[in-house]
């Protein structure tokens, strides 16, 4: 759930009272800002956020006499917080406030606002906004985006000064209570929280002093599952083939240090979990896993049931760190996956194509494998869901020459390629066919075309080409940098995916627990998404795999993520 579902409802109302505008300048210029105008609000009917946003530029710098500025504003603003470019949106709606004080839907405005003050974690700023709305009509709208973004908050002393400045507002009390119950009672907060309570009538039982004490760890203990190899050959073979596992655990041993400098205490345990599922057993039958707060692991397929048993059976979270296989936690609310699964991968590439490239034209290419017919299964079917039309399905082998691959396809219909395949000769094929068509057509495809050696950067760069790369990793940033450089005197070799990845699930993880505790399954969806400390971005939502996927594209060589969590 988003602010796009607050501002629906309240943006379908609006925009029937605009249809109405008097139309009180015939000059040219106005008439084709007021084209413009409609344009552009189609467009963000049908969720095509970037292309509104191009048809409002020219109406938002029109002169300020020109009547309808005010609606530009707002629905610039409207279009650039969904297409996540929060800063652009602030700046029209600020205007918009600003300069029209008087306008007759202000209140639309207020709530925009609010919104985006929101996502700025501006968190002042937006219940101002909310308070400055006194029409009735927006009181369920008003609780319900507090309820979304106000459980975000995770500075106490931030939370603390919001509820002492807004002591009456309802919403913001209760979840400043939650929080307390959640893990950031003490002492002193006693009176507050009771007041609290009293003032609001919440529940004495949820926040008694046995709640609070209940919901209260000074550390949490997580165990972690690996196929840590103690039980083969100390042979170079046996660790080349564990370096995986070393790398992930290293990572979790990083964060751990790095939540502990956060007052974030985790006490993590480990377990060599093989692919045999009788040693899994056994280190399931322990007594301390009883009282684990977490489970990181087992990786391999074959423990999945035995894991699953265990989790729900003692209700205690398991997190597969590497897997995207969506049935593993299928039918057990304790089991996540720290990855996107194939599907999730493929619904949320179906929804870019559609918001980006439009509803006509789709080709499918896809590996005959089974991750491969997962990923198209799941496209088209999104893609058609939505609306769109898609052209022509095939399935590749990957061993196959790709001869003939786009024999018959007529590319001026074509809107856009998704091709679920890292075959060197289908990648390479498809490249040959776009360099020889008079236009460029988008493609959405893996990051593994990127490593391709019979395709130049220059090549891909000079594509429309979108790739798909759930662990992207932006190695030219000062947080990566200093990483590798801790990391490397610390384990006196370069970090590798695997590494970051153990890092990000732990510190993810361990920020969750300190703010939930250990029964986080129903405030998860409260959570995200978020930018990871190195992944480009986590959050499940309702869901219990990685819903967010960045799309990176090659500008002048340079490797972009064209949708950030935050922009």
């Amino acid at each position: 759930m988003n602010q796009c579902y607050f501002l629906k409802a309240r943006l379908v109302l609006y925009w029937l009272a605009f249809l109405f505008l008097p139309l009180s300048v015939s000059a040219q210029s106005a008439a084709e800002l007021d084209t413009r105008l409609a344009n552009g609000r189609l467009l963000l009917d049908q969720q095509k956020y970037e292309l509104a946003m191009a048809e409002f530029v020219p109406v938002v710098n029109a002169p300020k006499n020109y009547r309808n500025l005010p609606e530009a504003l707002y629905f610039y603003s409207v279009a650039a917080l969904n297409a996540k470019r929060v800063r652009e949106a602030g700046g029209r709606i600020d205007q918009l406030l600003q300069q029209f004080p008087s306008w007759e839907n202000l209140d639309e405005a207020r709530y925009v606002g609010a919104a985006i003050a929101f996502e700025q974690k501006d968190y002042a700023k937006a219940l101002a906004l909310l308070n400055d709305i006194k029409a009735k009509e927006f009181d369920d709208d008003k609780a319900k985006i507090k309820g979304l973004y106000l459980p975000r908050i995770i500075e106490k002393e931030a939370f603390t000064r919001l509820y002492q400045q807004n002591p009456d507002d309802r919403e913001l009390a209760t979840a400043y209570a939650d929080k307390l119950a959640g893990g950031w009672y003490t002492e002193a907060d006693k009176e507050t929280l009771e007041n609290i309570v009293s003032k609001f009538k919440l529940d004495k039982k949820k926040y008694s002093g046995k709640a609070l004490a209940s919901g209260r760890k000074t550390q949490y203990n997580v165990a972690v599952l690996l196929p840590f190899g103690l039980n083969e050959p100390n042979s170079a073979q046996a660790l080349r083939k564990n370096q995986f596992v070393t790398d992930l655990y290293a990572g979790m041993q990083m964060a751990k240090d790095s939540l502990a400098r956060n007052n974030i205490n985790l006490n993590l345990f480990s377990y060599d979990a093989p692919a045999d599922t009788n040693q899994v057993k056994k280190v399931l039958s322990l007594p301390e896993m009883a009282n684990m707060d977490l489970i990181i692991g087992p990786v391999y397929k074959s423990a999945n049931k035995i894991i699953s048993r265990f989790a729900q059976q003692h209700q205690i979270i398991a997190v597969n760190p590497l897997s995207d296989d969506i049935s593993l936690i299928r039918n057990n609310p304790y089991l996540y996956l720290f990855q996107p699964s194939i599907a999730t991968q493929a619904r949320k590439s179906a929804n870019f194509a559609y918001d980006n490239f439009g509803p006509n034209g789709a080709v499918i290419i896809y590996s005959n494998t089974e991750d491969g017919m997962e990923y198209a299964r799941v496209y088209r079917a999104e893609f058609e869901k939505r609306g769109g039309k898609v052209l022509l399905s095939k399935a590749v082998s990957p061993s196959s020459t790709a001869s003939g691959l786009y024999s018959g396809v007529d590319f001026t219909k074509v809107g856009h390629l998704m091709i679920a395949s890292n075959s060197m000769p289908v990648a390479v094929n498809t490249m040959s066919t776009l360099e020889r068509l008079p236009g460029k057509i988008p493609v959405i495809t893996f990051a593994s075309w990127l490593d391709i050696s019979q395709m130049s950067l220059d090549q891909l760069d000079n594509q429309e080409i979108y790739f798909l790369n759930p662990k992207f990793v932006d190695t030219s940033l000062p947080a990566v940098r200093e990483f590798k450089k801790d990391y490397k005197a610390r384990y006196h070799i370069p970090p590798s995916v695997y590494a970051y990845t153990g890092f990000d699930l732990l510190y993810y993880f361990g920020n969750i627990l300190a703010r939930h505790g250990s029964h986080f399954n129903s405030t998860l969806a409260a959570e995200g998404p978020i930018s990871g400390a190195f992944f480009q971005g986590i959050g499940y939502n309702a869901e219990r795999d990685n819903q967010y996927i960045p799309f990176l594209k090659l500008d002048n060589l340079q490797i972009n993520v064209v949708n950030p969590v935050f922009k």
